[in-house]
This record gives structure tokens, sequence and C-alpha cells, in this order.
């Protein structure tokens, strides 16, 4: 399967305040909003916003995520075409995530969802 384009992600310090700026500033539609996450519909393509840790980086390159059917696979794939994988694979209860850096130095994010029954539990 093809990796399917979910949408392109911020890491803000100020959650409220990208989403205020964003929204009131340039019109775009929140989808949803929360201290950790937010959405917002830029016509048809979704402006992710994550909390970045105290330690994290803001406001560096744009992360753009993918969902794909086996995580593990992608990672192996993607490593072989010279990209590096950013820390570990993680697996919360929505699925595993890979976050990695491009040969050029882009970061994606890679999203295996947790089948359905088990995201319901």
């Amino acid at each position: 399967m093809t990796a399917k384009f979910k949408h392109i992600m911020l890491m803000v310090k100020d959650i409220p305040a990208a989403v205020k700026f964003y929204s009131e500033g340039l019109g775009l539609k929140v989808k949803m909003s929360s201290p950790g996450w937010a959405e917002l519909d830029a016509d048809g393509t979704t402006l992710a916003f994550h909390a970045a840790s105290e330690d994290g980086q803001s406001g560096a390159s744009p992360i753009l995520s993918f969902h794909v059917d086996d995580v593990h696979a992608t990672v192996n794939r993607l490593e072989q075409m010279g990209a590096e994988l950013q820390g570990r694979i993680r697996e919360p209860s929505f699925g595993k995530v890979a976050a990695m850096r491009t040969p050029d130095g882009t970061i994606i994010s890679l999203l295996q969802p947790a089948p359905v029954e088990a995201s319901a539990q």
C-alpha cells in the first residue's frame, strides 16, 4: 500500500496562541483543539500543531505525517534509502509511531494506526 499523506505538523510552544494566529489571522477553520494537539483545515489540507517539549524545538521545519500499513517495514525501507530513525519506534494506544529524518534533513512522522478494535478498548 502507498503511504497516505495525513497532515503537516508544526511543533509549537503555545497551541492556543498558534490556533488563534492561524484561525483568526488567516481564517483557517479549527477542526479540533486540545492542550497538546490541534488541527486546522487549510482548504483541504490539515495543519496540525503538536506541543513542543520544554527542551524541544519549536518553529523548526514542518513535519510531514504519513499513515502506513507497517511502520517497521517502512522504517527499514527508508533507512536503506538513507533516512535515519529519530529516537525509537513508540507504541502509544493509537498505534505505532516513528520519526525519521530524510537524507535532506526533513523530519517525517510515520503512524501505523492501531486496529479499530484495539483503539476502542
